[in-house]
């Protein structure tokens, strides 16, 4: 994907291109799960680094007797990272989700995570926290049925060659 900087703010919900500096945030708390989750674009200090960035802050909860329990923190959800490459084209080069690496992982990884972006974004537009796991199933599954022997049976075996078919040859000879 080399896409204009405009282009790629709009496939992760910014409606304009960011300028250095320059943050788009997201956030949602849910009271029950005393959760937070926060979504943010942030254009770096010399215009030339964008990230996208999800992650959810649990409250620290009070045990009986006063102590916090252990049980608050933060958890970075997704990071993503894309620079310009040529022609004022830009283009991720590094993604994260939950810890996991999906860089040429999977087919189009780059277009998977700004959906899986976005579609994060919206839950927290409607006032619900992400459903992370269902989201990771529907946006960032491998559905490249050409090769790579992810899917299926196709790529998982080494076809048999019989030495007597090649070049023409069978058992009568030439």
């Amino acid at each position: 994907m080399r896409i204009p900087l405009k282009e790629l703010c709009e496939k992760l919900g910014v409606d304009h291109a960011l300028s250095p500096y320059e943050t788009a945030p997201w956030f949602h708390y849910d009271e029950e799960k005393a959760t937070t989750c926060s979504a943010e674009v942030r254009m770096g200090p010399g215009g030339d680094d964008l990230e996208a960035e999800i992650q959810f802050l649990k409250d620290e909860t009070e045990e009986e007797g006063g102590e916090a329990s252990s049980s608050g923190g933060r958890e970075q959800i997704l990071l993503m990272r894309a620079h310009p490459v040529i022609d004022d084209k830009w283009t991720p080069h590094y993604l994260t989700v939950k810890g996991e690496n999906y860089v040429n992982e999977i087919h189009d990884w780059e277009g998977k995570g700004c959906e899986f972006f976005t579609a994060c974004v919206q839950a927290m537009l409607m006032g619900e926290l992400p459903d992370i796991d269902a989201l990771i199933e529907k946006h960032l599954k491998d559905d490249d049925f050409w090769g790579g022997g992810k899917r299926g049976k196709i790529g998982r075996k080494s076809p048999k060659i019989k030495p007597e078919n090649l070049l023409g040859m069978n058992k009568r000879g030439m």
